[in-house]
């Protein structure tokens, strides 16, 4: 179809259903029918129930239970698990495997005992673990003064890749 006729046909639907609705009140003499009133009756509100409350009987509590004394962060020893307390330093994160292995055969050329472990997306390089937290913060100011790098010192768990079924890269 042309758009013309298209154009006539809408026209025509537009102005018949605007006569449909408006040509009865116009023929009706613009006045409706009076619709009926009705009112209903509200019930008056019912009475509020009681509600009592039991008060609960106080329960004995029992002698206070006297904690050990919790060793410090950086505290050599055991650790609560009985394990032996350590550290290791976090030199750098790498998103290249083989950035990473640069890094810890750097370090290895050094003298320093370095590894590299997977993330998921990047890898983490470390230098340690050692069992005194002196001697840690001794290798961080040396890896400071000699290569630049600011390392992190973190409490070192030897179990962590094997409890998330990673291999550590040697």
């Amino acid at each position: 179809m042309k758009y013309g006729l298209k154009h006539r046909i809408i026209g025509a639907v537009i102005l018949l259903s605007l006569a449909v609705i408006f040509l009865p009140i116009i023929l009706d003499g613009g006045q409706r029918p009076a619709l009926p009133q009705t009112t209903s009756a509200i019930p008056a509100q019912p009475p509020k129930p009681e509600i009592k409350v039991k008060i609960p009987e106080p329960i004995p509590t029992p002698a206070p239970i006297v904690k050990t004394p919790e060793r410090e962060q950086w505290q050599a020893g055991l650790t609560e698990n009985n394990t032996l307390a350590a550290w290791t330093l976090q030199a750098a994160t790498f998103k290249d495997e083989a950035n990473a292995l640069s890094l810890r055969d750097r370090l290895r050329k050094v003298g320093l005992k370095s590894y590299v472990r997977n993330r998921q997306t990047f890898y983490v390089v470390y230098v340690g673990p050692v069992a005194d937290p002196q001697k840690a913060e001794q290798l961080k100011a040396r890896l400071k003064k000699e290569l630049g790098i600011s390392a992190l010192m973190m409490s070192y768990d030897p179990m962590v890749d094997v409890r998330d079924k990673k291999v550590i890269t040697q």
